[in-house]
């Protein structure tokens, strides 16, 4: 059982002018974030609680009163994590002679993350053990680093643009919202980016195409050593692939947009000593070969809009288990809106997963949390 907050605020700051004879397009900003995250353990007799009375059923009748009552469980906290972080980003889209555009741009990230762990007595908790924590042990990390990207834009024809980016990132040991002994002085783990990719418009302007190859690759990824049992940036991996996308209308009120992704080479380069976890030479767990999304959507009148679209991914590889695959699935999704007030008051309808379709989203070493069914939302939004 557990329980997660989480406060995200943005500001940006856009801006275009010349300067030493030259066009600038500059964005900056700031973001902030505070994420808790408090995961808790239900009390049995001995500790203050209830033991819960858990009824047998029978597979295929779910609705024979077989039932446990949640609300009546007393609860203790068995870890809490928090973590603030903040941003600053700028970047110059800058254009250097007729048809080239050049872009740089610099991150700085900060993190400061408290993780307590609580530790019962009585065989983890369970088993008669005492309500008190016997060892509350706290650990602390704060991380304060840069991020770089890098690109150029080559226009030859109004139709036609060619691209290249470079980008750099990393992420923490509190990604997993908790801290260990072994993980807390760990540094960040850090990737790299390069895509080349163009982009075509059709003579009419009505269909756009994009495309892009790029190459993924994370540095000093985290692993255990074997000897001393600390996590030590210590593997490799990489991926490449291919990206479509395209966007354009059918008809003056048919749209139609998608996407596509090929990833036929992903490679564990380095991994973990001692043999354990992926190897060397594999494919990394999480990686489908194929995905993508297609969506239509037409206009019934000047203020009502409908559509639908299949999101689609091929079989992937859980965590640690080579040879054994989740299939691939597709979902079906229905949406429609209704503008009120024109660039005002919008209300939109969605149905996720219409068909309730059971698939395998996200994938662990010894099970799996299957995707979101069937999910009918309703919103609205006002513009002041």
């Amino acid at each position: 059982i557990q329980d997660m907050d989480t406060l995200h605020a943005q500001s940006d700051l856009s801006s275009r002018f010349e300067a030493a004879g030259l066009q600038h397009a500059v964005l900056a900003g700031v973001d902030v974030a505070k994420e808790e995250k408090t995961v808790y353990f239900a009390r049995n007799a001995a500790q203050g609680g209830v033991d819960l009375d858990k009824p047998n059923t029978t597979i295929g009748t779910p609705d024979d009163g077989a039932s446990v009552d949640e609300s009546s469980r007393v609860l203790g906290v068995r870890s809490a994590f928090e973590a603030t972080a903040f941003g600053l980003y700028a970047q110059d889209l800058i254009q250097v002679a007729e048809h080239w555009k050049l872009l740089a741009g610099l991150r700085y990230d900060g993190m400061h993350g408290e993780y307590t762990d609580y530790d019962y007595a009585g065989d983890r908790i369970r088993g008669g053990g005492t309500v008190t924590a016997d060892a509350v042990t706290d650990y602390q990390q704060n991380i304060y680093k840069f991020s770089h990207r890098f690109g150029a834009l080559y226009q030859p024809a109004p139709r036609l643009s060619i691209h290249f980016s470079y980008g750099t990132s990393f992420n923490t040991s509190g990604d997993t919202y908790s801290y260990s002994a072994e993980t807390v002085n760990t540094p960040p783990e850090e990737s790299r980016n390069i895509e080349v990719g163009a982009r075509i418009d059709s003579a009419d302007r009505r269909f756009t195409h994009r495309f892009a190859v790029f190459r993924t690759t994370k540095f000093h990824e985290r692993n255990t050593d074997p000897l001393l049992d600390v996590a030590v940036l210590s593997g490799k991996r990489h991926a490449a692939g291919f990206e479509w996308d395209f966007s354009g209308y059918l008809t003056p009120r048919w749209e139609i947009y998608g996407s596509y992704m090929w990833m036929p080479i992903a490679k564990i380069d380095k991994a973990a000593p001692g043999g354990r976890g992926e190897q060397e030479g594999e494919r990394p767990a999480l990686t489908p070969k194929h995905s993508g999304t297609v969506w239509s959507t037409y206009l019934l009148t000047d203020d009502l809009r409908a559509g639908g679209g299949v999101n689609f991914r091929s079989r992937q590889q859980p965590n640690r288990n080579p040879g054994w695959y989740a299939p691939g699935y597709a979902t079906v999704d229905l949406m429609a809106e209704y503008t009120v007030t024109p660039e005002r008051f919008v209300i939109k309808g969605h149905v996720t997963n219409l068909f309730d379709k059971l698939y395998a989203d996200q994938l662990y070493p010894g099970h799996y949390i299957p995707g979101p069914g069937r999910t009918v939302l309703l919103t609205a939004s006002l513009k002041f």
